[in-house]
This record gives structure tokens, sequence and C-alpha cells, in this order.
């Protein structure tokens, strides 16, 4: 596995620490911190593809930890926020801790694990998908989230299949909201 892959994937681990948000400032000022940091992601978004000077800047500081899709759209970093965002706003707080716990040590361990196991190919395969499925499973099954257990298992698989799946136009804005919506009818309906 390259640096500037395992940077990437070490930087997107530490977007687990939006769960603690609602705990350190209380529900309404961490929605507001939500709202500021999806603000501030488009902004810069906004800047670095629209504006040549702010681009160099960025491209200069992130431009090796970008994937070829991303230097000309929005970041995953980007979407995830926005769906996080989303479903802080629209969803339960169990939902949102434990959406945030599994998308984030999924899709930042999967590659890792992999890579550790056997050479890591230049795209997505079938032992790249069981690695996600099988974290999301264990993932899932061993978090402290008081939801019914077949509930979590349910719900991680499904990030785990979105996370692999890489929908358009970012699998970092699908996976959480996939497993927000399937929670969310597990809980209502089982």
């Amino acid at each position: 596995m390259s640096a500037r892959y395992l940077i990437r994937k070490l930087i997107h681990l530490t977007l687990l620490s939006l769960i603690l948000l609602p705990i350190l400032f209380g529900s309404r000022v961490a929605g507001y911190i939500l709202l500021a940091l999806s603000l501030l992601a488009i902004t810069i978004e906004l800047l670095r593809l629209k504006v040549k000077p702010a681009g160099t800047i960025f491209n200069k500081i992130f431009g090796e930890l970008l994937k070829e899709r991303e230097k000309h759209s929005l970041t995953g970093a980007t979407y995830f926020v926005l769906a996080i965002t989303f479903i802080y706003f629209f969803f339960s707080r169990q939902t949102f801790s434990f959406v945030i716990f599994v998308s984030v040590i999924v899709d930042g361990l999967t590659p890792i694990v992999s890579s550790l196991l056997r050479e890591p190919p230049k795209e997505k395969d079938f032992a790249h998908f069981l690695t996600f499925i099988t974290l999301a499973f264990i993932i899932s099954a061993v978090s402290y989230h008081p939801i019914p257990i077949w509930h979590k298992i349910i719900s991680g698989l499904t990030i785990g299949v979105i996370e692999f799946s890489d929908f358009y136009p970012d699998d970092n804005v699908w996976a959480p909201l996939a497993g927000a919506v399937v929670l969310r009818i597990l809980t209502t309906f089982f």
C-alpha cells in the first residue's frame, strides 16, 4: 500500500471524532458545528474548483491525496460531512453515532487489512468486497450502541455493500445514508 493511500485512510479515520460532538457540546451546538463544517467544506470545494490560486494552494497541500475523480469534483470527505450532517438532523442520535462508527471504520480499515493479507489490487475486487463485508459484520456486532444486534448487523452490512459498490457521486454519501435508512426501517417495523 502506498504511503499516500495510507495517509488518506488515516485521515479518514479521524472523522470518527464526529461522534463526540453531541457528547462534548450538546445536541444543539453539535448541530451548529456540523452545519458550520458542511458550509466550510462546500466553501473550500468551491474555492479550490473555481478560484485558480485557491486551487493551486489546495493542490499543493492535498493534491497527492486526492483520487483522480476528486480532482475535478467534491472530495469524499465533503460528501461524508454532508451525509452525516443530514443524518444528524433527520435521524436519531443513536443512528448518527452508529452510522459514523461503522462507515468510518469499515472504509478506513478495509484497505489496510486487505493490504496486510495480500497485495492490494488497483481496483476494488471480490477479496476487497469480502473484507468490507467481514469488517462491517464484526464492527457492527461488537459496537457499543444500544441497538438490537441484528439491526446493527444488517445496517452495517448495508454500509459495507454500498461502500464497495461506490455509487455516483461517491460511496461516502450513499453508505452512511443507506445504513441510516435501513436502521430506521428495522427499528420502526421490527
